[in-house]
């Protein structure tokens, strides 16, 4: 019976350290700047400040599922986390992004679209 306990408590305690990892990234996250061809938009910038404002919307919730909007677009996701690493999932295609400083940051076809978290 101590051997069953032990092996329970071992198995409750990984599983609330992974939940623990992956929860940083829980929330939802808003695009704050936008980085094609070497230069930087951000949205405090007075030509492109809207675009990258309302450029993409992430919402991971917990349990692996979440939304993805962008181009007034949404679609669902399932996310895995591994480190400071997050593989989403959209229609069968991944897409890792990283969290670095406090931001999200995911690259798509050259351009890297920066995220930080709506508290």
């Amino acid at each position: 019976m101590k051997k069953i306990l032990a092996v329970a408590l071992c198995t409750l305690t990984a599983a609330l350290a992974l939940t623990g990892c992956s929860s940083k990234f829980h929330g939802t996250w808003k695009s704050v700047a936008i980085e094609e061809g070497g230069t930087k938009y951000t949205a405090d910038d007075k030509d492109y400040g809207d675009m990258v404002d309302g450029f993409m919307v992430i919402e991971i919730e917990s349990g692996g599922e979440g939304t993805i909007k962008a181009s007034g677009k949404s679609k669902d996701m399932e996310w895995e986390a591994d480190g400071d690493t997050i593989t989403m999932t959209v229609d069968g295609d991944d897409q890792d992004a990283e969290l670095k400083d406090d931001k999200l940051v995911l690259e798509l076809d050259g351009t890297k679209v920066y995220l930080e978290k709506d508290e």
